[in-house]
């Protein structure tokens, strides 16, 4: 009889043995699922349906040609980007031309140191409207530099050029030229 009831007590506690190892094993899954769930709660994640995704990714482009007064038109209607129209751009320059020393008469040579100095007033206003040109070359020989050259070329067209002052001194000819445009010229040409 004892040994049926010592039978029946290690049956009972190995039945407790078990039950605690699947609490155990249970209570290390449980604590699994909680920890990935707060790491994909706090670290941004979701699931998603990826097959919806894939269903909305596939949009269509329409590609169209645009023309440039097609797009005056709509930044003017619009206001989608301020453009000052009413705003004068005034550019300045100061050109200066040397009389030669080889001249018949000073008249010959203010005509020439003038003639030079609105070249080169011409010469600075494009460079300001239209930028510079660089190009640079250095030749080294026997480890040295031998030759350096550098050039400088402006291409552009100005038109409406006024010059406002002048003076003669020295056989220095000084002349200062402005360029009066206004903001929605100066949008039309130089805007890219």
């Amino acid at each position: 009889m004892i040994t049926t009831h010592i039978q029946k007590m290690e049956h009972k506690l190995l039945i407790y043995r078990k039950l605690l190892q699947r609490f155990a094993m249970n209570r290390w899954i449980i604590s699994l699922f909680v920890g990935v769930g707060l790491l994909m709660l706090f670290s941004g994640c979701a699931i998603i349906n990826t097959q919806a995704e894939t269903e909305k990714v596939a949009p269509t482009v329409i590609v169209q040609k645009v023309e440039r007064e097609d797009i005056k038109k709509i930044l003017e209607e619009e206001k989608l980007l301020y453009i000052d129209n009413n705003a004068e751009k005034v550019f300045a320059v100061n050109g200066e031309g040397i009389a030669p020393q080889n001249t018949v008469s000073p008249a010959q040579a203010m005509a020439l140191a003038k003639r030079a100095a609105v070249a080169d007033a011409y010469r600075q206003m494009a460079e300001k409207l239209y930028g510079v040109k660089i190009s640079a070359k250095d030749t080294i020989k026997d480890a040295a530099l031998y030759d350096s050259r550098i050039v400088s070329q402006v291409d552009g067209l100005v038109k409406d050029a006024t010059i406002v002052e002048n003076s003669f001194a020295d056989g220095l000819y000084k002349v200062r030229m402005e360029l009066i445009m206004s903001g929605k010229r100066w949008q039309e040409i130089f805007a890219y």
